[in-house]
């Protein structure tokens, strides 16, 4: 009688077992750090080289609201640091209007202007140190019409990089298809 029970017994002592070793092998690949599911916009839009890109804080502006628009350099898999740029932005009149340029204290003489042409605006910088920062440069722009976002893009026109002695590195740059929305 003693050795039925015990026979009866053995299917649930195998089933706790095994529902305990699942739910070990499950914890024990947890960590105290948070699992991010998703990448931000700029790291998705980035392949590997050097990368320009402008990021635009909010793409569903009313009119008469201000954005900003921050030009960008990101190295993904090489070890270059920027040390020039000259670079146009290109926009739709209609929908944008240049505001200003945002000052940026990081030792980089710049030049931007705002009204090149309509719908174009030229910037250009260069440090012999190498620009340390991502950004190349700041603009907040008024927004006419919406859309906005869809028209504005850049074109390098020239980045030098110190590690090849100040060498135009235009042909090597990956740019970016669009301006990454990095707010809203």
């Amino acid at each position: 009688m003693f050795g039925n029970k015990r026979i009866k017994a053995w299917p649930y002592a195998v089933a706790v077992l095994l529902v305990g070793t699942a739910l070990g092998a499950v914890f024990a690949g947890c960590t105290e750090e948070p699992v991010r599911p998703f990448q931000d916009e700029e790291q998705q839009i980035l392949k590997p080289g050097l990368n320009v890109y402008l990021t635009l804080d909010n793409d569903r502006a009313p009119p008469g609201t201000k954005v900003r628009a921050v030009a960008k350099v990101r190295a993904m898999g090489v070890e270059l640091t920027p040390a020039g740029f000259q670079i146009d932005v290109l926009y739709d009149p209609k929908k944008l209007e240049p505001a200003e340029v945002v000052q940026l204290e990081d030792g980089v003489l710049r030049a931007v202007n705002l009204a090149a042409a309509p719908g174009l605006i030229r910037a250009a910088g260069a440090s012999a140190s190498g620009i340390e920062s991502e950004v190349l440069f700041v603009l907040e722009m008024t927004v006419k019409e919406a859309g906005y976002g869809e028209t504005l893009t850049l074109e390098v026109k020239e980045l030098t990089v110190l590690e090849r002695n100040f060498a135009d590195v235009t042909a090597d740059v990956v740019p970016a298809p669009r301006a990454v929305v990095v707010g809203n």
